[in-house]
């Protein structure tokens, strides 16, 4: 018996994935794009969010191959701004669900309260989920994007600022510190039984799907 499912994709539209290159926001976009559209074409339900300090925007419950262009324009319209707010817009989030479903999350994770909360209100939902952590080359390996030298750094979300020197022990403990982090966000997801990937957007996105 073939059962209907619903696939969920929610975007972190928050003003720290609009970096990189390539961009974060931009990679996040076309892949919700070609795992929509896989859905779509096997007749599978989808439903899209996108979320920030403003809130939850949504558009649910597109069916079959013909609302494609209804798909890509809503992530066309998307923007990035703002804060993340991970855990409110996964609590609105987690009661969206209808019938079975995967909701896929694609973010950087940056968020200074962690994910699990959040993560623990879509388990709850009923939905299995799946993390993609998105982070850009520059953020993986600063030296081998080019950043070196006195550099004044500025908070895309907050907007606070420090200057630093880019030396290579800096950069190590950073790269010490990141490996760290997202260790930690995959413990976060493993305890709430959560998949999870790290990506870096300049993968090969056929190799990723």
């Amino acid at each position: 018996e073939e059962e209907e499912l619903t696939l969920g994709i929610a975007i972190d539209a928050s003003a720290s994935m609009e970096f990189g290159n390539p961009n974060k926001f931009d990679f996040t976009r076309r892949l919700a794009m070609a795992l929509g559209y896989i859905a779509l074409s096997s007749h599978n339900k989808v439903s899209l969010f996108g979320f920030n300090e403003s809130g939850v925007k949504r558009i649910n419950g597109l069916r079959g191959r013909k609302r494609t262009r209804d798909m890509g324009q809503w992530l066309l319209d998307l923007i990035p701004k703002g804060g993340t707010n991970f855990s409110d817009a996964c609590k609105i989030i987690s009661t969206a669900r209808q019938g079975r479903g995967v909701l896929v999350v694609l973010s950087d994770c940056l968020e200074s309260d962690g994910i699990k909360q959040g993560l623990s209100y879509l388990v709850g939902g009923g939905w299995d989920v799946f993390v993609i952590q998105t982070l850009s080359p520059e953020e993986v390996d600063p030296l081998a994007a080019g950043l070196e030298g006195d550099l004044r750094l500025e908070d895309a979300e907050t907007s606070g600022t420090c200057e630093i020197t880019v030396t290579a022990p800096l950069v190590a403990t950073y790269v010490k510190r990141l490996q760290s982090y997202c260790e930690d966000i995959r413990q976060q997801c493993t305890r709430v039984g959560a998949g999870s990937a790290k990506v870096s957007t300049d993968v090969d996105m056929e190799q990723l799907l």
